[in-house]
């Protein structure tokens, strides 16, 4: 498409011959079109009816050319409908109408296929969002006609539990999602799905990315203190091996993801520097686990606490460069699924923790972070221990953590002034060095 054409609906020639110039200035002179003096030759079967002007242009779909059309009662506003349009083909900003009528399901197709990038285990978790939470109410839905308003009315609604979902079981139902996984399925898959339709030209804007979902309360992850981490370890070694009750520590005081942890292999330790090389993880997928870069794409170095190093040098005496540091039973890597339900679940009853809401293997990494801010951990030094992309996440997460250092402030400026005015030592050596580069400068221009 590269020109829109307006048309006037209410004239037309004769014979070839055009209306004439009297006609149609006495057309456009009246509030009445049938009492202007248009003689009967150049009125259309359409005269006086409806809008006067037509914008019309066309596509090519395929092998086959469509016609697109809008009318308008002025023809101001049809030229400058007319301008727009060729402006937004001429800068690629142009989206077929027809496009904006193919349904969302067509669309979350297409940008599935189009997650090349992406590990097995966040591509399952999309696929998981869709057919659950977002099909359910968008599949047959055009996406030109999905506007702001719905979007914010389906964020509430999962806010709220009252919306339409797919679940394996016809026992479960639908419930109130936290404020993380609202902006998951909303912001990443959802948005993600009608960028991808913003990309292909079949929409010009994304209406989801302008809606605003519920902030996400971090002060309510789970944390556990230091003796209920013993506790929890202790138990951990009771209902499965020594090297369980290990894992619990290692997770709770090196803070590590759980796969980072069942990962690490032999050659990863420099136990002499209190060390760990954190290269890999396990992906988790539909089919099987298989070894990845850690989450951020890049290894990173890791400190170990003291007490672990007698631990583990015993765990991993006599064992090979390429051996797992934590194996199972029969020596190959331990699958967190099975570890979870064997010894996770069990150690948490003993513990006498099962009444804790949402404790998983993850709030271990969270009691860790924790533990170090308390302990007076600089926030880039905890961004590199825990492998964050960078210290804004961290602080995104555990920002409420840290002591507030308002008062710190005010007494470091207290102290400042008191050395200058007072003559302390701080000040005149400050002052001093000052001076004799003032001094040395004027000597080096005389």
């Amino acid at each position: 498409m590269a020109r829109v054409w307006i048309d006037d609906l209410w004239l037309k020639h004769d014979n070839g011959v055009p209306p004439s110039s009297t006609a149609k200035r006495s057309l456009a002179a009246v509030s009445d079109p049938m009492t202007a003096q248009v003689p009967e030759r150049w009125r259309s079967s359409r005269y006086g009816k409806g809008k006067r002007w037509r914008c019309r242009w066309y596509t090519i779909e395929g092998e086959s050319r469509r016609q697109h059309s809008k009318s308008f009662a002025k023809l101001a506003d049809a030229e400058a409908f007319q301008a727009g349009m060729e402006d937004d083909v001429r800068r690629g900003r142009y989206a077929d109408p027809n496009d904006a009528r193919k349904p969302f399901g067509d669309i979350a197709d297409m940008w599935l296929r189009s997650k090349n990038h992406v590990s097995e285990g966040v591509r399952a978790r999309y696929e998981c969002e869709l057919r659950v939470y977002v099909k359910p109410r968008w599949e047959n839905t055009p996406i030109g006609s999905i506007t702001i308003d719905d979007v914010a009315r389906w964020v509430s609604d999962l806010t709220t539990g009252d919306y339409p979902v797919s679940l394996s079981s016809t026992e479960r139902k639908a419930k109130p999602l936290a404020p993380r996984s609202v902006k998951s399925i909303v912001k990443v898959v959802f948005a993600g799905v009608l960028d991808y339709a913003v990309k292909s030209r079949y929409l010009m804007s994304n209406p989801a990315r302008d809606v605003e979902i519920p902030k996400s309360e971090y002060r309510d992850l789970i944390f556990l203190d230091i003796h209920e981490i013993e506790a929890l370890a202790d138990a951990a070694a009771s209902v499965g091996r020594p090297v369980d009750g290990l894992i619990i520590r290692f997770q709770s005081y090196v803070g590590t993801r759980i796969n980072e942890s069942f990962a690490l292999q032999v050659g990863d330790l420099d136990l002499e520097h209190r060390k760990a090389r954190i290269r890999r993880t396990w992906k988790n997928s539909a089919k099987a686990q298989r070894l990845g870069p850690p989450k951020s794409g890049k290894p990173r170095t890791v400190a170990i606490p003291k007490f672990l190093i007698k631990p583990l040098k015993e765990q991993i005496k006599g064992q090979p460069e390429t051996a797992y540091v934590f194996r199972a039973m029969r020596g190959g890597h331990i699958n967190d699924h099975n570890w979870r339900r064997k010894v996770w679940h069990k150690a948490v009853e003993l513990a006498k923790l099962g009444d804790v809401q949402g404790l998983t293997p993850h709030s271990l990494r969270h009691s860790y972070a924790a533990i170090a801010i308390k302990a007076g951990a600089d926030v880039k030094i905890l961004q590199r221990q825990m492998g964050h992309a960078s210290a804004s996440l961290t602080l995104d997460v555990y920002g409420f953590l840290f002591p507030e250092r308002l008062e710190q402030v005010a007494d470091a400026v207290d102290m400042e002034r008191d050395a200058v005015l007072n003559g302390g030592k701080r000040g005149r050596t400050r002052g001093g060095s000052r001076s004799g580069a003032q001094a040395g400068a004027r000597s080096g221009t005389q």
